[in-house]
């Protein structure tokens, strides 16, 4: 089975108008038709908070959220503080997610469902988004060759994909991220409605619901999967169809110098062997863990404001003290 990130590249028309202005950005809410050709209804349309220095832009940042809702608030906090100091930062409401959600569903919630083809669908729509979105910036002259792509949790797991694929990222964060979708399914507390599921008997193909087949199937494959190229892991029918949404599939085509990888060792959400499945595939890469939950470090991004601000060669004193005197604002 498939997997297809390609789409057709043409000009953007988009509607966009300032929903905030602080005193040295703006930002703008900005919104257009996806380039991705079968979006489900309700994900028709690309939506962006695009914080944007009013003086010169030094670096661009994306910032892809997590599942759900709960974590958007405090990404756009941080790109408050980022545009502040001269870093376009633009936050990507992902399809399925927060205010794209689809026609009578929950937020988040396709990207797991146990059915492939409803899978593909949307992790193809949001990989697609992602690169649309470096053309918009393009487009209007904000992406600069210093850039960085930070992914949180199901957007790390975007940014592994995005990054193999699109040459113009400089430099990638997986903020509290994993792989190995069997053990996602299997072992993660936000999948306990999979299982729910499968307990009810739901029908499924490819032993999604056979956690030893599946097990076995990987660790029978993944030898096979570390030497693809990218268009034999995408379009291969050699190999389970969960690895082409899953990032270790694609981490061996990384330049892990270009990598940071940060780890909150009290995650809960992504069991332990899935996040250690992730780093041991890019090991080169820099990592640091951080004494927190999946979701208790969120009031403390301004720490990760200061790296990404490292990340984009803007280290100077200055800009930091901007970031840590604004930390008390919240949308």
């Amino acid at each position: 089975m498939k997997i297809n990130f390609e789409y057709k590249k043409a000009k953007i028309d988009f509607v966009d108008g300032y929903i905030f202005k602080g005193k040295l950005y703006r930002c703008g809410y900005t919104r257009f038709p996806t380039a991705y050709g079968n979006p489900a209804k309700g994900c028709e349309e690309v939506q962006l908070y695009d914080f944007r220095p009013k003086e010169e832009v030094k670096a661009s940042v994306i910032i892809l959220p997590g599942l759900g809702s709960r974590n958007i608030r405090f990404l756009l906090w941080m790109g408050t503080h980022l545009a502040t100091v001269g870093v376009n930062s633009t936050v990507v409401i992902l399809p399925g997610n927060y205010t794209r959600v689809e026609n009578n569903s929950v937020s988040g919630r396709s990207f797991l469902w146990p059915d492939i083809t409803t899978m593909f669908q949307f992790w193809e729509n949001a990989v697609v988004d992602v690169c649309s979105t470096i053309d918009f910036l393009q487009q209007r002259k904000v992406w600069k060759e210093n850039n960085c792509l930070v992914g949180y949790c199901l957007g790390g797991m975007l940014a592994s994909m995005v990054t193999s694929l699109d040459k113009r990222i400089n430099e990638t964060i997986f903020m509290t991220t994993g792989g190995h979708m069997p053990k996602i399914i299997h072992k993660s507390s936000s999948t306990k409605f999979i299982r729910k599921l499968f307990e009810e008997g739901y029908e499924t193909k490819y032993y999604l619901n056979d956690k030893k087949r599946l097990y076995d199937i990987y660790n029978k494959q993944i030898d096979i999967v570390r030497n693809m190229s990218l268009l034999q892991l995408t379009s291969s029918n050699m190999i389970h169809p969960l690895f082409k949404i899953d990032p270790i599939a694609y981490a061996h085509l990384l330049d892990k110098n270009k990598i940071t990888f940060i780890d909150a060792i009290f995650d809960e959400t992504l069991p332990l062997i899935s996040r250690t499945a992730l780093y041991s595939e890019v090991k080169g890469a820099k990592k640091y863990i951080i004494p927190t939950t999946h979701v208790s470090w969120l009031p403390f991004e301004r720490f990760l404001a200061q790296y990404i601000l490292l990340k984009v060669n803007i280290n100077d004193k200055k800009a930091n003290k901007i970031v840590i005197k604004n930390q008390k604002y919240r949308f």
